[in-house]
This record gives C-alpha cells, sequence and structure tokens, in this order.
C-alpha cells in the first residue's frame, strides 16, 4: 500500500468539520522554536460561547494519543510524555498534513517546541484505558508508559501497541489561536492495522474535560479496567456528578453506577457495595465542592487532599456501626460525628 493512500485511509476515519465565522481575529503562525505557553487570563465566556461548546458536544469525536520524546543526557535515557486529544483533523492530502490542538498553557506545547517531532497515535475502541491513561495531570517523573506496551520509533517517539493507525511526524508550524495552541505536522510514515477495531469515538455530555468525559463513559458502560477502579477513581466519579448535576440529583447516578459496575466485575470483587460508606462519601465530597473552588479534578484533589485519607470515615463511624449488616445494605447516619450538611 503506498504512502498517500495510507494517510487517507486514516484521515477517513474520520472527516473535519468546518465552522463557518463571520469574524476571525487573525492569528500570526509562531515559529516552531518559540515558546508561546505564557499563562492567559480566561476570557469571559458569553452565551455564545457556551453555544458553540453545546453544538460542538454534539459533533462525535476520534480520540488519539500524541506523543513524543526528548533525549535526557543527565539520565541517560529519553524521556516520553503522551497526551490524549479529540481534535485531531486532516488538513492536507497532498503533501500529507495533520492538525491537533493543546490548551494553552501547556507543558506537552513547551516539549513539542523542543523536539520538533510527534507521533499520532488513533485508538481502537477496545483503548479505552490508554486514553485515560495519557489524559491524566503526572509529575514530570512519572512514567506514562510503564503500563502500555509500546517501542521506539523515529527521534526515539514512543508508538504505542495495537492502535487502529499511528502516523510520525515532524512539526510543520504552530499557531496560538485563542486559548488553544494548533499544531501542524508533516506525515512521513503511516500504518494502518487491518484487523485493529473501530475507532474509539466520543462526545460531550456536558462541559466535562476530555479526561472526565471519557472516564465517566468508560465507567458507565463498565469498559473501565478494575484494576483502575481505584480510591481515587471513586473520588473523580463522585466529584463528576455532584458537579454536574449537584447531590440530590447527583446520587442515584452514585449509587446506580457502582452497583452496575460491580456487577460487571463480579468476579473481581471482593467487598461489594456499601450502601453507608457511598452515602458518607457522597456527603463529604459534596461539602468540599461546596467549599472549594476548582476548575479540575486535580485541582480539587490537591486542595483536598485529605480525601484520600481512607480513615477519615472513622472519624464519624465506629466498626461496630459501619461494617453491621444494616450500615451494609441501608445508610445509617453516624455515631461519632455528624456528617456536613
Amino acid at each position: 500500500m503506498d504512502f498517500i493512500r495510507t494517510f487517507s485511509l486514516i484521515c477517513m476515519r474520520r472527516k473535519p468539520i468546518f465552522v463557518n465565522q463571520t469574524s476571525v481575529t487573525r492569528c500570526f503562525c509562531q515559529k516552531a522554536s518559540e515558546n508561546n505557553s505564557k499563562k492567559i487570563d480566561k476570557p469571559y465566556e458569553s452565551a455564545v460561547d457556551r453555544l458553540y461548546k453545546k453544538l460542538m458536544g454534539k459533533v462525535p469525536q476520534s480520540v488519539v494519543v500524541v506523543t513524543t520524546a526528548e533525549y535526557d543526557i543527565l539520565k541517560n535515557r529519553w524521556m516520553n510524555k503522551g497526551l490524549t486529544c479529540t481534535s485531531f483533523t486532516n488538513v492536507s492530502y497532498h503533501p500529507p498534513i495533520v492538525s491537533f490542538c493543546v490548551n494553552h498553557p501547556s507543558k506537552m506545547h513547551d516539549l513539542l517546541l523542543r523536539t520538533q517531532h510527534f507521533a499520532i497515535h488513533v485508538l481502537g475502541k477496545d483503548q479505552v484505558a490508554y486514553s485515560l491513561e495519557f489524559a491524566k495531570h503526572v509529575n514530570d517523573d512519572i512514567d506514562q508508559f510503564a503500563r502500555v506496551p509500546h517501542t521506539q520509533g523515529h527521534e526515539g517517539i514512543p508508538i504505542i501497541a495495537g492502535c487502529s493507525a499511528v502516523m510520525q511526524c515532524r512539526v510543520h508550524s504552530v499557531h496560538t489561536v485563542g486559548d488553544h495552541h494548533v499544531w501542524y505536522g508533516s506525515v512521513f510514515d503511516a500504518v494502518v492495522s487491518d484487523n485493529a477495531p473501530d475507532t474509539l469515538l466520543y462526545y460531550f455530555k456536558s462541559f466535562r474535560s476530555v479526561g472526565d468525559e471519557i472516564f465517566i463513559k468508560a465507567f458507565e458502560d463498565a469498559t473501565l479496567p478494575y484494576e483502575d477502579w481505584t480510591h481515587e477513581a471513586h473520588l473523580r466519579m463522585a466529584w463528576t456528578y455532584i458537579t454536574e448535576y449537584g447531590k440530590e440529583k447527583a446520587t442515584p447516578f452514585i449509587r446506580e453506577g457502582i452497583q452496575h459496575f460491580n456487577e460487571q466485575n463480579k468476579d473481581k470483587v471482593k467487598f461489594g457495595y456499601h450502601e453507608t460508606i457511598t452515602g458518607f462519601y457522597i456527603s463529604i465530597v459534596a461539602d468540599s465542592v461546596n467549599r472549594t473552588s476548582a476548575l479540575t479534578f486535580d485541582e480539587f484533589i490537591t486542595k483536598n487532599s485529605f480525601l484520600f485519607d481512607k480513615n477519615v470515615i472513622s472519624k464519624y463511624y465506629t466498626k461496630d456501626r459501619l461494617y453491621s449488616d444494616d450500615a451494609r445494605h441501608s445508610f445509617v447516619t453516624p455515631d461519632i460525628c455528624p456528617l456536613p450538611c
């Protein structure tokens, strides 16, 4: 299969959608060697802004992971980085050029300015775990690829195994448009898997972030890997529903969601659903949401790190009361300290 045909097959998996704008502020192309990641103030969100988000939320987006790597001379190894995004678009067939967007500011943007190479991985619908892995905020010293099978491509770029398609690119140019950096890449190598499942797609049900939306969809569909159903994942699920619906309306989503997920993983579940523990964390997370100004889950957890203390519930319940049969099957009030209103 020739290169251009391979590139065409990749890009045909998602046709680009163009929005006609009558008035656009022209942004000048930034040389790929410039660092333009200074923090910008969030503009006021008008009614048109909100409607635009809602409109774009109804357009299915393909989920891709962008990867790059930089060699660390001091550590004598490649430092790999990956990022989940849903803004992948075909720009040109002749020559083959693609684009994607990253937030402004962004560490990934800064890294791409230095590396000048990247790979775009089109995920299959069975690769939800990868989309979640690279949607997380991680410190620079964390190896994002520790649990992700991969090989090394051009200039050390990590190539994720088993994807529907992969393109390796050289940086063509980058623009700063509004609150995003738009990266353009010249494709010099492309691979399409004939055996891969359909492409992973998603759309926004609300104004959630990419990571939150993918996470909640995987939770609701019970496609979230059970090993990723951690205490932090429980908190993230509760935070997402509560910030979107409020405590009262979120409660049935949380309760029924946990029960459904447990049922789909009944061969792996050891402890099982507990009504009082669930109700306790709903109350504690809701109270923390009300007291905390946080735009993202990472900000929320940073400001409420006590939620990671699994013994926090012992400040409210004695063991005898918490682990009674009544407490497992129906909510019982605390016997040490009352829950926050």
